[in-house]
């Protein structure tokens, strides 16, 4: 109940509506001063388990967020201020 960030894989879909696939983004998901989820977050615990409680675990859900492309971990691809999507991997089948 303290993140304010999450690395979430999620469908890349540049200005032009073309989906690019899987890509890695840091995404916010709460506020930072009150923790209070972000506008389309919902966060939540995922309760007892069986075992492993000292491990903590949640949940994630996004209904139509938007970030700003400087969030995507581009090491492979990017989106250039224009909205063009530029990829080093030039064989689509051959990304994530």
């Amino acid at each position: 109940k303290q993140a304010t960030h999450t690395v979430t894989f999620a469908q890349l879909i540049t200005p032009d509506g073309v989906n690019h696939g899987l890509h890695v983004f840091i995404v916010p998901v709460r506020d930072p001063d009150t923790l209070v989820p972000l506008p389309g977050v919902t966060v939540g615990d995922l309760g007892e388990k069986m075992g492993l409680n000292g491990v903590d675990n949640g949940f994630v859900i996004f209904n139509n967020v938007k970030i700003p492309r400087e969030n995507l971990l581009n090491k492979m691809a990017d989106v250039t201020p224009d909205g063009k999507y530029v990829s080093r991997i030039k064989d689509q089948s051959k990304r994530f």
